[in-house]
């Protein structure tokens, strides 16, 4: 029996090494929930960032678009005709403006 016992001391040593492993896994588990639980609220701050930015980018499209519309009507005969009219009060040859004297 003593032989046995021997053994058993020289794979496990004392219970402060086997204590001292159970303590290093303990902490590195610790370590991981902590690391993981940040990495999630990263994840959900990153994906509202990336609602808004995809909001912004619709957004933007929609003026982009906006702004093409304007260019083709500004090329128009209709658009320059109504800047002339606006800017300088030009009329057609046949027709009549009445303002108000205000």
């Amino acid at each position: 029996m003593r032989r046995q016992g021997r053994k058993n001391r020289r794979i496990f040593g004392n219970g402060v090494t086997i204590l001292g492993l159970v303590l290093v896994v303990a902490l590195l588990a610790i370590v991981i929930f902590v690391r993981g639980n940040t990495l999630q609220k990263q994840n959900k701050n990153y994906l509202a960032m990336e609602e808004s930015l995809e909001d912004e980018l619709s957004k933007e499209e929609l003026r982009e678009k906006n702004l093409e519309d304007r260019r083709v009507y500004s090329k128009t005969k209709e658009y320059v005709m109504e800047e002339a009219r606006e800017i300088f009060g030009l009329q057609m040859p046949d027709e009549i403006i009445v303002k108000p004297e205000n």
